[in-house]
């Protein structure tokens, strides 16, 4: 019994040892990474380049072949980008759009006094109809006359359609740059333009209608400051009058006007701004090299000076002699 106790451990301590071999194969290493293996590193480092050119054959690739026999074709596919998504911008119930100036385009030449019409033609850029209750009212600058506030339209103007708007204006009696601006207002009294519809003009000096240097008029005629006739032709305005030998004037007629204005010569708006009025003006021998503004029967503005009064003597009958301009408007 004792004998067979004996024999029988051998084969269990055989079996024990293969055990502790076989699972010592299996533990963990405690070695650094660093200091493994050199031909095993390599090898793991040869199946990972390959699995990374594997992975870069798999992918498209554009314009790119190979020159080697028997090697892959690599392909690029072109980059899909996606279009921005369109920003849709809502309408407005009014709007309008300038298209162009029909006439008086900025800028234009224009003699004092003088009427014009401008007209602007514009588009209804909105959704909405504009009916008669819509208006065209001035907003800042110079009014020249123009009115404060006009219909743009009779009728109804349907989004999309176009329509011309036209004012009259007096251009101002003193040369210069002058512009108005207008503004839309809609049926609810809202102005919906931006920076509004504007006309500017240049205001120049007037043209002349007539003149004419050493102009005579004798006692008891009567002359024309139109057309520079004396005795006249046409209509009248003033007579050299003699009452008396020492009484004699220039008389204003038929609604023609005159005034005074001393040594200086006056311009076109020094008239304008005179008080002309049917007053007779004495004449004496002071009245020589003086300057007169008048205006005319055809009331157009114009000036004269008195350079000689022929002869000097008052007592005797004379010879009125000026030099006169007369401008084309009043």
């Amino acid at each position: 019994m004792e004998k067979k106790i004996k024999h029988g451990w051998k084969p269990l301590l055989l079996t024990v040892l293969l055990l502790g071999l076989l699972t010592a194969c299996n533990l963990p290493s405690r070695v650094n990474e660093q200091g493994g293996n050199p031909v095993l590193t390599h090898a793991a480092q040869t199946a990972e380049a390959q699995l990374t050119l594997d992975a870069l054959f798999k992918t498209p690739t554009v314009g790119i072949a190979s020159s080697t026999p028997g090697s892959p074709t690599i392909t690029i596919a072109p980059t899909s980008t996606k279009a921005p998504a369109a920003t849709s911008t809502e309408v407005p119930c009014d709007a309008a759009g300038f298209i162009k100036d029909v006439s008086v385009p900025d800028g234009t030449e224009i003699e004092p006094g003088e009427k014009f019409t401008k007209i602007w033609r514009i588009e209804n850029q909105g959704q909405c109809s504009w009916n008669s209750d819509y208006r065209i009212v001035f907003d800042d600058g110079d009014a020249m006359d123009g009115p404060a506030s006009q219909e743009i339209t009779s009728g109804s103007v349907a989004p999309g359609d176009r329509l011309d708007v036209e004012i009259e204006f007096t251009a101002p009696d003193v040369p210069g740059t002058y512009k108005a601006i207008y503004q839309l207002r809609n049926d609810d009294g809202v102005i919906f333009t931006f920076g509004g519809l504007w006309v500017e003009i240049k205001v120049i000096q007037p043209l002349a209608y007539t003149s004419k240097s050493s102009f005579v008029v004798g006692e008891t005629q009567y002359a024309d400051l139109d057309d520079g006739n004396s005795p006249t032709s046409d209509s009248e305005d003033f007579l050299f009058d003699a009452p008396a030998v020492d009484d004699k004037f220039i008389s204003p007629e038929n609604g023609a006007e005159f005034r005074l204005m001393g040594d200086d010569d006056p311009s076109y708006e020094d008239c304008q701004d005179a008080k002309l009025n049917g007053s007779e003006i004495t004449i004496d021998e002071d009245l020589v090299e003086q300057w007169v503004c008048f205006i005319t029967d055809d009331e157009r503005l114009g000036k004269f000076q008195v350079v000689s009064l022929e002869p000097e003597d008052i007592n005797q009958a004379q010879a009125l002699e000026l030099d006169y301009i007369t401008w084309k408007t009043p």
